[in-house]
C-alpha cells in the first residue's frame, strides 16, 4: 500500500502542479475555540494600546503632575519598544513554540497594567509603555502564525480576522472603562483580560505544525486529534510532514527572505499589504478621533465620539470575513482601498471648506458620517486581508525570520504615522492629512490590484506552490 506522501507525490500533474488537495474530516469548532482563546491576548493588546486615550486627560492634571509635553511620548514608546523586542520573540517563536510564546505575551500584559496601577510618575507609565510594546511583538509575531497553523483554509478564512475584531473590542472596553474610572481602577479592571487569556488558553494545544519541526510526531498527533477531534488523522497529519520537511529542507537563512523568489515576493506582499493598511490611516484616526470629532461641532463629548468610533470598528469586523471570504482576498483590497478613498476625500473636502471659513455648521454630523463610511469598508478588507497574509504566505522554515521584518516595518509605519497626523495638522490644517491618506488609499487600490494574491481556500503548502509558480494565484 501506497504511503500517503507518495499519494500527495502523484497527484501530481505533467506539469509539475499540485492538484487540489484532499479536505480532511474533523470538527471545526475545537479550532474555532483555540483561535478565540488565543485572541483574547490581542483584547488585552487593544485595551493597552487605546489606554492613552482616556488617560492622557487624566494625567495631566495636578493629581499626577505630568505635562502634555510628557504624555505624548506615551504614544510613541511602544513602538520603538516593538522594533526592539522583535528579534527576540521571533527567535523564542521556533525555540519554545507558539503557545508557550502567546503565554509571554499574557505575563507581559499583567506586568504592563501593574505598573500603571501602581505608578507614581511619568518614568513608571513610560516604563509599562515599554512593557506593552514588547507584548506587542511577542503578539504580532506569534498570533497570526498559531491561528494559521491550526486552522484549516476554510475556517482560517472564516475566523481568521478573530483577533482584530476581538482587539477592537478592547479598544471600545478601554475608552468606556477609561472615561468612567480613574487610572488606577481602570488598570485593576483591563487586568482581568490578560489573566482571563491565561487561564482559557492553558487548555488550548500547540500547533501541529511546531511539533513535526522538532520532529515529535506524538504530540503533533494530539494536537491533531484535539483541533479535529477525530481519532484517525494519520492522513492529514502525514501530509503536514510532508509539507514541512520539504519547507524546512529549504535554505531558511535571512538572506533568503530575498534571495529565494517566493520569499521575496511573500516579503514584498506582507509588508506592502501592511503598508496599504496603516497608510490608509487607521492607527492615526484611532489615536486622534476624539479630536477630529470635536473639529466636526455638535454636542456629542470627545469620550463618547471614542466609544462610538470603537464599537463600529468592532461591530463591522465581525461581518468583515464574510465579505472577504466571498470576494477572495485581492477584490476586497482593492474594494476596500477604493471606498475608504471615497471617504477620506469627503473628510478632505469637509475640513477644506471649513479651514477656509465656508460655514459648515449646519453639515456638523457629515465627518461622523464619513468615518461611519470608511470604517464599515475598512473592515472589509484592510482591515482583515494584510493579517491574514502575514500569517498564509511564509513556509514554515523561514516564518520566524520574516515575521521578525514584517513586525519590525509594522513598528516603523506607527511610529512615523503617528507623529505625521498632528505635524500635517498644526503645520497645515486638518484637511492636509485626510488628503494624505486619501491619496495613498487611491494609490492602494491600484497596487492591491497587481500585488495582492488570492490565498482564499488554499492550504499553507499550496500558497507556497503558488508564489513559486507551480499553481495559478
Amino acid at each position: 500500500m501506497k504511503s500517503a506522501v507518495e499519494i500527495i507525490k502523484n497527484k501530481m500533474t505533467e506539469e509539475g502542479k499540485p492538484a487540489k488537495r484532499a479536505r480532511f474530516p474533523g470538527k471545526t469548532w475545537p479550532q474555532v475555540a483555540a483561535i478565540l482563546s488565543a485572541s483574547i491576548a490581542f483584547m488585552a493588546a487593544g485595551t493597552i494600546f487605546t489606554w492613552p486615550s482616556p488617560a492622557i486627560p487624566k494625567l495631566i492634571t495636578p493629581e499626577y503632575d505630568i505635562t502634555i509635553d510628557e504624555a505624548s511620548y506615551l504614544t510613541i514608546i511602544p513602538p520603538i519598544a516593538m522594533i526592539v523586542a522583535t528579534p527576540l520573540f521571533c527567535i523564542l517563536l521556533d525555540k519554545i513554540g507558539r503557545k508557550k510564546n502567546l503565554i509571554v505575551m499574557g505575563f507581559i500584559h499583567i506586568a504592563s497594567w501593574l505598573l500603571i496601577a501602581f505608578a507614581t510618575n511619568i518614568y513608571i507609565f513610560y516604563l509599562s509603555r515599554a512593557v506593552s510594546g514588547f507584548g506587542d511583538a511577542c503578539g504580532f509575531a506569534t498570533l497570526p502564525t498559531y491561528i494559521a497553523e491550526v486552522a484549516t483554509p476554510s475556517v482560517r478564512g472564516m475566523y481568521g480576522n478573530s483577533m482584530m475584531i476581538i482587539m477592537f473590542i478592547g479598544q471600545f472596553l478601554i475608552n468606556c472603562v477609561g472615561y468612567y474610572c480613574s487610572i488606577k481602577t481602570t488598570a485593576l479592571v483591563m487586568l482581568s483580560i490578560p489573566v482571563l487569556f491565561l487561564v482559557t488558553f492553558y487548555f488550548m494545544p500547540e500547533t501541529p505544525y511546531f511539533y513535526v519541526m522538532k520532529n515529535d510526531e506524538a504530540n503533533a498527533r494530539i494536537s491533531l486529534q484535539k483541533l479535529r477531534r477525530v481519532k484517525d488523522v494519520e492522513l492529514e497529519l502525514k501530509q503536514i510532514t510532508a509539507d514541512v520537511q520539504r519547507q524546512m529542507s529549504e535554505s531558511s537563512k535571512y538572506s533568503d527572505l530575498w534571495n529565494i523568489e517566493s520569499n521575496r515576493k511573500a516579503v514584498i506582499i506582507a509588508n506592502v499589504a501592511r503598508g496599504f493598511q496603516q497608510f490608509g490611516g487607521i492607527s492615526a484616526l484611532l489615536v486622534y478621533t476624539q479630536y477630529i470629532f470635536q473639529q466636526a461641532g455638535g454636542n456629542i463629548s470627545s469620550g463618547h465620539a471614542a466609544m462610538i468610533f470603537t464599537a463600529m470598528l468592532a461591530a463591522v469586523n465581525v461581518f468583515a470575513n464574510l465579505i472577504s471570504d466571498k470576494l477572495g482576498r485581492k477584490k476586497s483590497m482593492v474594494v476596500s482601498c477604493f471606498f475608504c478613498g471615497i471617504a477620506l476625500l469627503s473628510e478632505t473636502i469637509f475640513f477644506y471648506l471649513q479651514s477656509i471659513n465656508v460655514d459648515v455648521s449646519a453639515a456638523g454630523w457629515f465627518p461622523v458620517v464619513g468615518l461611519a463610511v470608511y470604517v464599515l469598508f475598512f473592515a472589509c478588507g484592510l482591515g482583515v486581508v494584510p493579517i491574514l497574509l502575514l500569517a498564509e504566505l511564509f513556509s514554515t522554515g523561514i516564518r520566524s525570520k520574516a515575521a521578525m521584518v514584517t513586525n519590525i516595518s509594522f513598528a516603523i509605519y506607527l511610529s512615523v504615522l503617528n507623529k505625521l497626523f498632528p505635524y500635517l495638522q498644526t503645520n497645515f490644517g486638518l484637511w492636509v492629512p485626510f488628503l494624505f491618506f486619501t491619496i495613498c488609499l487611491f494609490l492602494s487600490t491600484i497596487g492591491s490590484y497587481f500585488l495582492i494574491p488570492d490565498t482564499k481556500d488554499k492550504t499553507l503548502e499550496e500558497i507556497q506552490q503558488m508564489l513559486k509558480g507551480n499553481s495559478k494565484p
